[in-house]
């Protein structure tokens, strides 16, 4: 990616030859690139999904719902997002394990 950057932006040369004002110019580039996405294969594939009840309405303790007492909130109902590996699975045992101590 890198190879195919420099050859769309800039003249390949060592770093030593390019003056301050190239490397601020790249360096701009680089900050204001935007990747976008061609498209996805929806739902059927996806891994985790955005969206839930906000944290900031459970007790970070009970999982209690703070508006609506004696109603608890674990997992992926949460607004909460973790990366690929397993971290969603242990969001989902240790708020179940959280709320299951206070039911």
């Amino acid at each position: 990616m890198a190879n195919l950057l420099a050859d769309s932006w800039f003249v390949s040369k060592p770093m030593k030859q390019y003056t301050h004002a190239e490397i601020a110019d790249i360096a701009e580039k680089l900050a204001s690139w935007t990747v976008v996405p061609a498209g996805t294969e929806g739902y059927r594939t996806a891994e985790v999904t955005l969206g839930g009840v906000d944290t900031h309405e459970v007790s970070s303790k009970t999982m209690e719902s703070l508006k609506s007492p004696g109603l608890y909130f674990i997992g992926e109902v949460l607004d909460v997002t973790g990366h690929l590996g397993g971290f969603n699975f242990q969001w989902a045992w240790a708020s179940g394990y959280a709320a299951a101590q206070y039911v």
